[in-house]
């Protein structure tokens, strides 16, 4: 099953039919809440084939970037431009102030090139971890929308330098949350205002008490 940014109260990871949702180039897969990438080659016989998720193999470098969205060269690192990869894309829309986060995780088994995973948001280039720089074993990305309208989310792994020593994104947890309607935020408002009254009373009770 493929998964949708599908607008419920927000937008969310949620699954759907292999028609809609994200549209895969290379190695991706989305399996329950979760969505993987890798830069495994598949060919039988290929020590990559292992861990290759979907059947597709990692494309070249051009058309990871095209399919994100990225002029060419623009996932090359200082020291070592790109070779293969996989993306996934997606398109939305949302209100200003919405935030987009997910949790994601960088494995490499590459020790020798700057592998890395990446997202594009709106056509802005982040990186997200290399393998030098991993981030922690779960990191999450969050953005606020300071306007309105119909923004793409693309997100890739790129093996650096050659091509050996498969590198994964695993992303999960993946929603866009809508800003507060007024109503709603004076009444999180109201309920807080009554919880620090509370604590004050308890405190005073607690003091006349000594």
């Amino acid at each position: 099953m493929l998964k949708q940014l599908l607008a419920a109260g927000g937008l969310t990871l949620a699954t759907l039919g292999a028609q809609a949702g994200w549209n895969f180039t290379g190695d991706a897969l989305a399996v329950n809440d979760s969505l993987s990438l890798t830069t495994a080659w598949w060919a039988v016989g290929d020590p990559d084939t292992p861990f290759n998720l979907s059947g597709r193999p990692a494309v070249d470098i051009s058309a990871v970037e095209a399919a994100a969205g990225l002029m060419p060269y623009a996932l090359d690192l200082p020291s070592e431009a790109g070779t293969e990869g996989s993306v996934a894309l997606r398109s939305f829309t949302v209100a200003a102030g919405d935030t987009l986060s997910f949790n994601w995780r960088f494995d490499t088994l590459d020790a020798d090139f700057e592998d890395h995973a990446f997202a594009v948001l709106g056509g802005q280039l982040f990186t997200l971890a290399t393998r030098s720089q991993p981030g922690g074993p779960l990191n999450t990305f969050s953005h606020t929308f300071a306007s309105a309208g119909t923004v793409s989310l693309a997100l890739g792994i790129v093996d650096t330098a050659d091509y050996l020593g498969v590198s994964t994104l695993s992303v999960s947890g993946l929603q866009v949350s809508p800003v507060p309607e007024p109503a709603s935020a004076l009444l999180m408002l109201a309920g807080l205002a009554g919880v620090l009254r509370r604590r004050a009373r308890s405190a005073q009770s607690a003091q006349s008490a000594r």
